[in-house]
C-alpha cells in the first residue's frame, strides 16, 4: 500500500508544481494592473522563472543522491511554502522577479527527484507506469488547476491565491515527511542488515564519458526534441486552433481538454505495455527502446499530417494520438537513464529534465522566429513550425531507436529490498 500512497503524493506534487508555474499567467491582468507593468516587464517576469531552473535541477538531484530523495523533497516543498506565503510581502517589480527566480530554482529539482524516488519503490514491470503518473500530474494539473486557480484569484485576490498554494505545499510536506519511507529497505531492514549503500565519489571524466555514450546522448536528445513539442502544446496550440483551424474560443477550450485527456490515456497505456513486455522478456531494447522510438516516429508523422488535413475533427484526433505517442519518452526516458547509473539516479534524470527546461527557454523564441519567417501568412508560419518540430521528433526518435542500447540492469543489491517488498505485496 505504501508504494501507491507515495505515487499518489508524487502525482499530487506534480500537480502543485504545475499550478505554481501557471498561476502567474492566470493572475497576469491583476498583477500588471497593480504594479503598472508594461508587456516587456511582464515578459521579464515570465522568463525569470527559468533562469536557474535547469541548473538547480541538476544540483538538487545530486544532493538527493547523497542525502536521500525524501529529505530533499521535503526541503523543496517547504521552500515552495515559504515562497508562496512570501508573495504577501511583494510590493514592486524587483521583488516579483526575485520571487519567480527563487521559485523556479526550488521547483527545478522536483521532477528528477520524483522519478528517482518512484524508481526505488517500483519494480521494472511498473516503473514506466509510475513515471507516467508523475508526468501526468502536470497534464492533469493543466485541466484541473486552471479553473480552480482562476476562481481563487477572483474571490480572494492574487496574493491570497498564491498563499493558498503555499498551504497546499505544506500539507503535502507533512504527509510525505511523516507517512512515507525513503525506500523499501527501510520497511524491511532485515533484507540488508549488514549492507549500507555507499555512493562512490563521482569522477567527472567518467561521468562525461557516460553522458556522451549513445544511450545517454540519444535518450537526452529524444527527450529534448519532445519537450519542444511540449512547449508548443502549452504556448502555441490554443492560438493555432483559433487562428489557423478557425475554432471558436469555446471549441478551442474543449479541444485542448480532449487532447490532454486522451494523450494521458495513450502514453500511460504505452508505458504499461512497455512494463508488460519487460516483465515478459527482460529485454530493454524490445520493451523500452523500440516501443518508445516507434511511438515517437508514428507520433511525428501524425503531427505532420495536420499541415495537409486541416479539418478540425482530424486535427484534434491527430493531435490526441500524436501527443500521446510522442510523450512516451517522458516516463520511459528516466527509467533508461537511471539504469545507466543507478547509484546516481537523481543526477541522471536531472540531465533529462534540464534538457527539457532548456527547451522551455529556447522553444517559444525559436517557434516565434520560425512563424515570423512566413511573413503575414500565419497558416504557413504555423505549418513551418509544425514541420520543424515533427522533423525533430522523427529524426531523434529514429536515432534513439537505432543507437540506444541500455546496459543490463545494474545495482542488483540495491533492489533486494524492493524485491522483498514485491514478494510481500504482490
Amino acid at each position: 500500500m505504501m508504494r501507491w500512497f507515495i505515487l499518489l503524493l508524487l502525482f499530487l506534487g506534480a500537480v502543485v508544481n504545475f499550478a505554481d508555474k501557471s498561476i502567474i499567467g492566470l493572475a497576469a491582468a491583476p498583477i500588471m494592473k497593480e504594479f503598472n507593468l508594461s508587456p516587456v516587464e511582464w515578459g521579464l517576469v515570465g522568463s525569470s522563472y527559468y533562469w536557474l531552473y535547469p541548473v538547480t535541477g541538476i544540483f538538487g538531484a545530486a544532493l538527493a543522491d547523497k542525502y536521500g530523495t525524501k529529505k530533499i523533497l521535503a526541503v523543496v516543498m517547504l521552500s515552495w511554502t515559504a515562497l508562496q506565503f512570501g508573495v504577501l510581502a511583494i510590493a514592486a517589480l524587483p521583488l516579483l522577479i526575485v520571487y519567480r527566480v527563487l521559485l523556479g530554482a526550488f521547483e527545478g529539482p522536483y521532477s528528477p527527484i520524483a522519478y528517482n524516488h518512484a524508481d526505488k519503490w517500483f519494480p521494472p514491470k511498473l516503473k514506466g507506469f509510475a513515471n507516467s503518473m508523475i508526468v501526468g500530474g502536470g497534464t492533469v494539473g493543466a485541466m484541473i488547476a486552471a479553473p480552480i486557480l482562476v476562481s481563487l484569484i477572483t474571490i480572494f485576490g492574487w496574493k491570497i491565491a498564491f498563499a493558498i498554494l503555499g498551504a497546499v505545499s505544506f500539507v503535502w510536506f507533512l504527509l510525505f515527511q511523516f507517512f512515507t519511507k525513503e525506500n523499501p529497505v527501510e520497511v524491511y531492514k532485515e533484507v540488508q542488515k549488514n549492507k549500507k549503500a555507499k555512493i562512490e565519489k563521482l569522477k567527472l571524466k567518467d561521468f562525461l564519458l557516460l553522458l556522451a555514450s549513445p544511450t545517454a546522448l540519444f535518450t537526452t536528445l529524444a527527450y529534448f526534441s519532445t519537450y519542444i513539442l511540449v512547449v508548443w502544446f502549452s504556448v502555441w496550440l490554443p492560438i493555432y486552433l483559433v487562428e489557423s483551424i478557425k475554432m471558436s474560443p469555446a471549441q478551442m477550450g474543449y479541444g485542448v481538454m480532449v487532447i490532454g485527456i486522451v494523450s494521458v490515456v495513450i502514453y500511460t497505456g504505452i508505458s504499461m505495455l512497455s512494463d508488460y513486455l519487460f516483465k515478459k522478456n527482460q529485454n530493454w531494447r524490445s520493451s523500452r527502446v523500440f516501443v518508445v522510438g516507434g511511438s515517437m516516429i508514428v507520433g511525428a508523422l501524425l503531427f505532420a499530417s495536420i499541415m495537409i488535413f486541416q479539418n478540425p475533427i482530424w486535427v484534434i484526433t491527430a493531435l490526441c494520438i500524436a501527443k500521446g505517442l510522442a510523450y512516451t519518452i517522458l516516463p520511459i526516458g528516466p527509467t533508461i537513464m537511471i539504469n545507466e547509473m543507478r547509484e546516481r539516479g537523481g543526477l541522471m534524470t536531472s540531465i533529462l529534465t534540464s534538457s527539457g527546461n532548456l527547451a522551455g527557454i529556447v522553444a517559444p523564441l525559436l517557434t516565434g522566429y520560425i512563424i515570423s519567417l512566413a511573413g503575414g501568412d500565419k497558416l504557413a508560419g504555423y505549418n513551418l513550425s509544425i514541420l520543424f518540430m515533427a522533423g525533430a521528433v522523427f529524426i531523434f526518435g529514429l536515432l534513439f531507436t537505432i543507437f540506444v542500447k541500455p546496459s543490463i540492469l545494474k545495482g542488483k543489491d540495491k533492489d533486494q529490498g524492493l524485491d522483498y517488498l514485491e514478494s510481500k505485496t504482490s
